[in-house]
């Protein structure tokens, strides 16, 4: 695959590239950073450098054995942990400990990717992880990745190395979908303009997907409308995959009329959704800045909730009946902006 099939991240490329080189590796490193940005692909194209048969200054060389078998995820030193339905138990955390210690059999290192590190919600499941990572076996590298560093234990996050991510410019995003979707440089640039910094947003707006932003901005409409709130189940139950980040775009979309309130309408270039400039006015001009901040903590809560397997449909009907319940109780609210 190589750096130059990657979106973005120069700083990152030539980290790990300045690493490989100098063969200068940590143990574990933590990819942190917001969803959607390219974090996993990422992190498989530092276990195939590690891995390549024939490395270039361009990483990996995609076709050896080795690059072949983790680009079809069969390899067996490169094991990938992701949650199912939300969650990742702790016997999958043990399975993959047990299997990161066992005899490399193709590569030069065993590599263990775990997606989601902030699932690891219960202090058990992280404990059993932290041995690993402060003594990993021989010729090993662990990565995890996570967009809440804030739900790990400081003794986990003290034991790796953290690698910033950050959302992803419209132009490096742009020029991506030129070439991977043969698409005109208008379109390409109407999709970089929307998506956000996030290039799953990008890819699903270039294959025609509703994006989850908009969904985000569905659940918002009909939370504070007049719509009745019990028939939310089925689109609930239709979008449980994906709920999380449904209420983590909308939290961003929140702190960005937030900071549009604070600066009185001037902070349009620093917005992550500039895009959606007339929404954003209208809710800055119909909600306190008190509410929004209380729907964004509400909202965080509402994330750690889901991912500690608490009831899903009662969790999400009492998120909605305290927005609903606190928009109906507050008084009219203008704010010039």
């Amino acid at each position: 695959m190589g750096w130059s099939e990657i979106c973005g991240h120069e700083f990152q490329k030539q980290f790990f590239q300045r690493v490989f080189q100098n063969q200068t590796q940590s143990h574990s490193y933590l990819f942190s950073g917001p969803e959607g940005i390219g974090k996993t692909t990422f992190a498989f194209e530092v276990a195939r450098l590690f891995n390549c048969e024939h490395p270039t200054i361009d990483g990996s060389c995609g076709s050896c054995r080795n690059c072949l078998l983790i680009n079809a995820r069969t390899h067996p030193d490169v094991l990938f942990l992701s949650p199912q339905e939300n969650k990742i138990l702790i016997e999958d955390v043990r399975d993959f400990i047990f299997r990161l210690g066992l005899k490399r059999v193709y590569g030069k290192f065993r590599v263990g990717i775990i997606e989601s590190i902030e699932l690891f919600s219960k202090e058990e499941i992280q404990n059993c992880l932290l041995k690993t990572v402060e003594e990993p076996p021989e010729q090993s590298i662990i990565i995890l990745l996570t967009s809440q560093v804030q739900a790990l234990l400081p003794t986990l996050l003290s034991r790796c190395q953290r690698i910033n991510f950050q959302f992803l410019h419209q132009e490096n995003i742009k020029e991506f979908l030129k070439k991977k979707y043969n698409l005109s440089d208008q379109k390409a640039f109407d999709i970089a303009e929307h998506s956000q910094g996030s290039l799953r947003i990008a890819f699903s707006l270039a294959e025609g997907i509703q994006p989850l932003i908009e969904k985000s901005f569905f659940i918002w409409d009909w939370i504070t409308g007049e719509n009745e709130i019990f028939s939310l189940g089925s689109w609930f139950t239709e979008n449980k995959d994906n709920i999380i980040e449904i209420f983590s775009q909308l939290e961003w979309y929140l702190r960005d009329v937030m900071v549009f309130q604070f600066l009185a309408g001037k902070g349009e270039r620093i917005l992550t959704y500039s895009s959606y400039k007339k929404r954003i006015i209208n809710d800055a001009n119909r909600l306190s800045s008190e509410m929004i901040s209380h729907f964004i903590l509400a909202i965080e809560e509402l994330e750690k909730d889901l991912k500690s397997n608490l009831n899903y449909d009662t969790t999400l009907l009492h998120f909605v009946l305290m927005v609903r319940e606190e928009l109906n109780s507050a008084p009219c609210c203008r704010n010039q902006v």
